[in-house]
């Protein structure tokens, strides 16, 4: 098929008609460079065909695949997939000029200089677009009061429309202009002015002016004698409708807890007349049959209160309150003007609350390609979930879980893996702290309690696993963007049991062999993550994931104030290797550890984009433990990692472990960046070509694993490199990956060998492929 598309893509001119031309290349220059070029392409009008790789016109070359008749079979079918030819139109390229105009107007260059240019070579047309942008017009003086404007800035007639200064609309303006986005020495900017327009209005609304429009604000400009400078005027027009200028107060509160509107619009009898009302805290609560969830809960996510002035940023909370309870489908606050208050100086509102709940109960049955290792798998889950367990909102959910892996020894042999698992999860909309309230943190970011226990059963050849794990803590969000969570306390119970004698050799390393012990993880962990994506609207996104875990510590520093005493730990020779206290008759670890992820997605066009991502962790074990718990240390490899390595057989540093029957290779230090070019060919079918480079190190003395160590003036020569080429199937509610990597350095050669590419010829079994759910990242 792609070789068909890249013949047809040879003929890009075929369906280009006699005396047309195809439009090839559209080329914006600017002497301008503060002006970003992918600004300014998207005021062009007529844009060439896609182009994969920024050569290839996959799209097209479907097209011209297809036969004349069009409307029939594989011809029509090609057709709609491909994408037409772009021909070159004169009337665009003058559209698009204009269009270039007006934008760079906007942006303060009012004299700018434009011109177009067009080359016709071989039935194709190549567009140049030549901006001369000259300096741009700034801003001069800013004035917020009409009694600070010089005179004759306004005309009478002008100044006739203007609020007078001693109003209290233009005193909350004045007394905010150092929050204003207007400054001197900026360039004049619309986009900037509509911005302050929306500022103003916001905070007039937060003062109760429920009715103003920002269609109020406007801006006088005056460039007179004044070079490519302006002075500005933040006008507001005195309103026609007198309310527009009256503050308005909170009068009564309704929430229909089971509002349906389409028997409302119905104006359904029987729906009707089955609601009963009671009031609670002031508030009327209009329900059917019975409160499903208890009133107070609900009024802990209302922000608007009765005999409060209106306050857009209380109806905003409240929307986000109510919509984080997970708890309706379907959420509206609406005001309505109470007429008996007409004639006084402040305005009353009715806030009427429409709330349409979900379902209570919930199940769903889930069967997918493992992804924890990139190898063949499959996984089955079967999820429950309570929207509102005891009446409170509290969200339960519980989840069986059971996988099978079929996975590449390092002989190339197969071996299975299984897991089963049970995990539930129970989240309280309160902020449960027990000797503390913290009214002020819990009333600005509306934390949520959150409870889990889980348990764990694994089963390799090389070993079996089981873990059960439990854990108290918090999320909050304190902005759109920023999402927080706070485990003050998790407990991982892990015990380990029939080592195999081939894993138990491979791992000679007592230190190693420590990680492989029973042990309790005793930890408290803080993650942040920030998220500026709008997934309504493509574009780009920036993704930051901070982690900082603590583990042992609070427990050593008990157990050494009540004077308890530690167990000796000794070696296969019986020589004292250290001593250790004990939780619950287990040896418990004790380290620090942190990491940070970055991901830049940069949405190039409709068809492509480009992702880059840097991860960067570190963990140090000590006292009772004195090594990262397995479950904790770092790996590389696999379908999320360094693709063209198997999982968790990479590295540390330059070690190499290839005797190893089954790959189980993890460190203390992780050091990984990807970079990864996502296009779109056909249906839900996308491709991606990769690049992966990083490895893991060993922190501590202890480990002898040679080449293991991380050094800082050598670690960079241990760093492994691989490529590949990857298909996705994107079906919406899933996605499913192939990854083909294959290995460009590898850092447990020696020397010159570690560069593979031109060392050896290619093979495809040098190819790893990988499979897995969703993007790698």
């Amino acid at each position: 098929m792609s070789l068909l598309v890249g013949s047809g893509a040879c003929s890009t001119t075929k369906y280009v008609g006699e005396g047309e031309y195809l439009l090839n290349k559209v080329i914006v220059k600017s002497d301008d460079k503060s002006i970003a070029t992918s600004d300014l392409k998207r005021n062009i009008k007529q844009k060439p065909n896609l182009k994969i790789l920024g050569i290839w016109r996959f799209h097209l070359g479907l097209y011209n695949l297809s036969g004349k008749n069009k409307s029939k079979g594989i011809n029509k079918w090609l057709s709609r997939i491909g994408e037409e030819p772009v021909v070159y139109e004169d009337f665009q390229t003058k559209r698009s000029l204009k269009q270039l105009e007006i934008y760079l107007q906007k942006r303060g260059y009012y004299n700018a200089e434009l011109r177009d240019s067009v080359s016709f070579k071989r039935k194709k047309a190549k567009v140049y677009y030549f901006i001369n942008a000259k300096e741009p017009y700034r801003y001069n003086k800013v004035y917020h009061e009409v009694d600070e404007l010089p005179h004759n800035f306004l005309k009478p007639f002008q100044k006739e429309v203007e609020m007078l200064d001693s109003t209290l609309i233009r005193q909350y303006i004045s007394a905010d202009k150092s929050n204003s986005y207007v400054h001197s020495g900026n360039k004049v900017d619309s986009d900037v002015l509509n911005k302050e327009r929306v500022r103003i209005s916001k905070l007039l609304k937060n003062q109760g002016y429920f009715n103003f429009s920002r269609e109020y604000i406007h801006f006088m400009m005056d460039s007179t004698n004044k070079g490519n400078q302006m002075d500005i005027f933040v006008g507001v027009k005195t309103p026609v409708d007198s309310n527009a200028t009256k503050k308005f107060r909170i009068n009564k509160v309704s929430i229909f807890t089971e509002y349906d509107p389409k028997l409302m619009l119905m104006n359904d009898e029987v729906y009707i007349n089955s609601l009963d009302t009671i009031q609670h805290g002031g508030v009327n609560f209009i329900y059917k049959d019975k409160l499903k969830i208890k009133p107070k809960v609900i009024l802990s996510s209302i922000v608007v209160r009765e005999g409060e002035l209106y306050n857009l940023k209380a109806v905003e909370q409240t929307y986000s309150r109510l919509q984080a309870l997970n708890q309706y489908k379907f959420v509206n606050v609406k005001f309505e003007n109470d007429l008996t208050a007409n004639g006084s100086d402040i305005g009353n509102l009715n806030c009427i609350i429409h709330l349409t709940p979900f379902d209570r109960q919930s199940y769903s049955v889930e069967l997918e390609g493992t992804n924890s290792s990139g190898n063949i798998g499959f996984a089955g889950k079967f999820n429950y979930q309570h929207r509102n367990l005891f009446g409170g909102a509290e969200i339960l959910d519980v989840q069986f879980s059971t996988a099978k892996e079929t996975l590449k020894s390092n002989q190339q042999t197969d071996f299975s893996s299984s897991e089963y698992g049970v995990e539930t999860r129970l989240k309280i909309p309160k902020f449960l702290l027990p000797f503390f309230s913290a009214e002020k943190f819990r009333k600005s970011y509306n934390p949520k309690t959150v409870l889990s226990l889980s348990y764990n059963y694994q089963r390799r050849p090389d070993y079996t696993r089981t873990i059960a794990d439990a854990s108290f803590g918090y999320v909050w969000r304190s902005s759109k963007k920023l999402t927080h969570t706070l485990n003050l306390i998790e407990l991982n119970f892990v015990d380990v049991k029939n080592l195999s004698s081939d894993f138990l050799g491979s791992i000679d390393n007592l230190y190693i062999q420590n990680s492989f012990t029973d042990h309790v993880i005793p930890t408290s962990r803080y993650s942040m993550i920030y998220n500026d994506q709008n997934i309504n609207i493509p574009g780009d996104y920036n993704y930051v994931r901070l982690n900082f875990e603590t583990a042992g510590n609070s427990y050593n520093a008990f157990n050494q104030l009540i004077g308890r005493s530690k167990k000796i730990d000794y070696n296969d020779d019986g020589i004292e290797e250290g001593k250790y206290y004990e939780f619950l008759g287990i040896r418990y670890a004790q380290y620090l550890k942190a990491d940070i992820e970055y991901r830049y997605s940069h949405h190039i066009n409709k068809a492509n984009t480009m992702v880059y991502r840097v991860f960067l962790g570190a963990g140090l074990p000590y006292g009772n433990l004195e090594v990262l718990p397995f479950e904790k240390s770092y790996f590389s490899g696999g379908a999320n990692g360094i693709r063209a390595w198997q999982v968790r057989s990479l590295g540390p540093g330059s070690y190499s472990n290839d005797a190893a029957t089954y790959p189980n290779n993890t460190a203390d230090l992780k050091l990984e960046a990807n970079l990864e070019y996502r296009f779109k060919l056909i249906w839900a079918l996308e491709g991606a070509l990769f690049l992966d480079a990083g490895n893991i190190w060993a922190v501590s003395s202890r480990d002898n694993r040679p080449g293991a160590k991380f050094n800082m003036d050598s670690f960079y020569k241990e760093v492994a490199l691989g490529t590949g080429i990857g298909a996705r199937v994107d079906l919406n509610f899933i996605l499913f990956r192939l990854d083909l990597g294959l290995k460009l350095r590898d850092p447990s050669l020696v020397g010159s060998k570690r560069w593979i590419i031109g060392d050896r010829t290619f093979k495809f079994s040098q190819l790893t492929y990988n499979i897995g759910i969703g993007y790698p990242f």
